[in-house]
C-alpha cells in the first residue's frame, strides 16, 4: 500500500473518530426533561409533539419525554415537586390561583399554546343561520361546568347581556345534552366537542334535535373575555437554577409551533403516527383548520410564537378577583414572564 493511500486512510479514520467522539459528547450533554400534559396527548398539544418528532428538542440538547394528563392528574403539583420540569395548564388562570392558594405553589407561566382561547358557548342552528350573538342567549338555557360560572358573569358584563334572563345549568364536558335539546347553549371548545356535533349531525339516523344542524359558537375571547389556554409553566426553582434550559425548551416548542402552522398536512401525518397520540388523521386535519389560527394573535406575530401579552394576564387576574376566586390581585410579573424568549 502506498504512502499516499495510508495517509488518506489515516485521515479518514481520524475524522471518523472525531465524529464519533462528538456524537458521544452531544449525547452526554442531553438534559432529560419531562412535560406533563393537562390531558391525554392529542392534536391540542401539537407543538410539543412536533418539537419531539422533528428533533427540535434534541437540537437544543434536550432528551424529552411527554407524560399524559387525565382525571386525577393535575400538572401543577407534579411540576411543583419536580416530577416534571414543565407543565401545560389547561386554563392559564390556575397559575394565578395556585400562587394565591392557602398553601402557595411557586409556579410561573413562561408561554402559551393558544393565543386565542377556544372556549365558547356552543349552539346548534340551521346551516344558513347567521352567526350567534350574546343577546341570543337571553331567555335560553346555558350549560356550564362547575366553577366556571364566574366567567359567564364576566362575559355577560362585557357583552351587555342581562344575565338574569339566562338560566344556567350544570353541564359536564360532554356535548350530548346540547345535541339532545336539553340545553340551548353549552360551554365547550371549538376544537373539541364541535367535531362530535359535525359527525352526529351527518348521520342518517340522527335525532331531529341535531340532524342536519351546524354548530355556532359565541367565543368568550371575541367578546372581551380574553384568557390563555394550554399555558406552559415551570417552577420558580427551575427558573432560578436552570434559566438556560427554559430558553432552550421554549425555542424548541416555538419551532414545533411554527412547523405545524407552516406544514399542516405533514404535521397530520407525523402526529397520526406519534406514540400514544389518540386522534386519527381525519380528526387532526379537521382540528388544524380551526386550531392553527387560534395559535396566533397580533401580539404573537409581532413578538414570536408562544409569547404572552401582559394585558391579557391583567384581564385574567381581574376576572378571578371580580368572581371571588382569589383573595387579592397580584402583579402580572409574579404570574408570567416573557423573559426566556429570544428577542425578535
Amino acid at each position: 500500500m502506498g504512502n499516499a493511500r495510508r495517509r488518506a486512510l489515516g485521515v479518514a479514520a481520524f475524522a471518523s473518530t472525531i465524529v464519533s467522539l462528538w456524537s458521544l459528547d452531544a449525547g452526554a450533554q442531553q438534559t432529560s426533561v419531562v412535560t406533563q400534559l393537562g390531558w391525554l396527548r392529542n392534536g391540542e398539544y401539537a407543538p410539543i409533539m412536533l418539537a419531539e418528532a422533528k428533533g427540535f428538542f434534541k437540537e437544543e440538547g434536550i432528551d424529552h419525554k411527554i407524560v399524559d394528563g387525565g382525571p386525577g392528574k393535575n400538572p401543577i403539583p407534579i411540576v411543583a415537586v419536580g416530577q416534571a420540569q414543565f407543565g401545560l395548564a389547561t386554563n392559564g388562570m390556575t397559575v394565578v390561583t395556585a400562587r394565591l392558594a392557602k398553601d402557595p405553589v411557586d409556579i410561573v407561566a413562561v408561554g402559551t399554546l393558544f393565543q386565542q382561547a377556544p372556549a365558547g358557548y356552543l349552539t346548534l342552528a340551521a346551516p344558513d343561520a347567521p352567526p350567534a350573538k350574546p343577546k341570543d342567549m337571553e331567555g335560553k338555557i346555558v350549560g356550564t361546568q362547575v366553577g366556571t360560572e364566574y366567567l359567564f358573569r364576566a362575559f355577560a358584563r362585557k357583552s351587555g347581556i342581562d344575565d338574569s334572563k339566562v338560566k344556567l345549568v350544570t353541564a359536564q364536558a360532554t356535548v350530548e345534552p346540547l345535541m339532545a335539546g336539553k340545553m340551548d347553549y353549552f360551554l365547550g371548545w371549538v376544537v373539541n366537542q364541535t367535531y362530535q356535533i359535525e359527525q352526529e349531525s351527518a348521520k342518517a339516523d340522527a335525532p331531529d334535535t341535531v340532524k342536519g344542524k351546524s354548530w355556532r359558537a359565541v367565543r368568550l375571547s371575541d367578546w372581551g373575555v380574553r384568557t390563555y389556554t394550554d399555558v406552559i409553566f415551570t417552577s420558580g426553582d427551575t427558573l432560578k437554577k436552570n434559566p438556560e434550559l427554559v430558553r432552550r425548551y421554549l425555542k424548541a416548542v416555538q419551532k414545533g409551533m411554527q412547523y405545524g402552522i407552516d406544514h399542516p398536512d405533514e404535521s397530520v401525518e407525523i402526529l397520526a403516527k406519534f406514540p400514544g397520540q389518540v386522534e386519527d388523521a381525519r380528526k387532526l386535519a379537521w382540528r388544524f383548520k380551526i386550531q392553527n389560527p387560534l395559535y396566533q394573535s397580533d401580539y404573537s406575530k409581532k413578538n414570536g410564537p408562544l409569547t404572552m401579552d401582559p394585558a391579557v394576564w391583567t384581564d385574567m387576574i381581574g376576572f378571578l378577583k371580580e368572581g371571588d376566586q382569589i383573595p387579592k390581585t397580584i402583579p402580572v410579573s409574579e404570574a408570567m414572564t416573557n423573559d426566556y424568549f429570544a428577542k425578535k
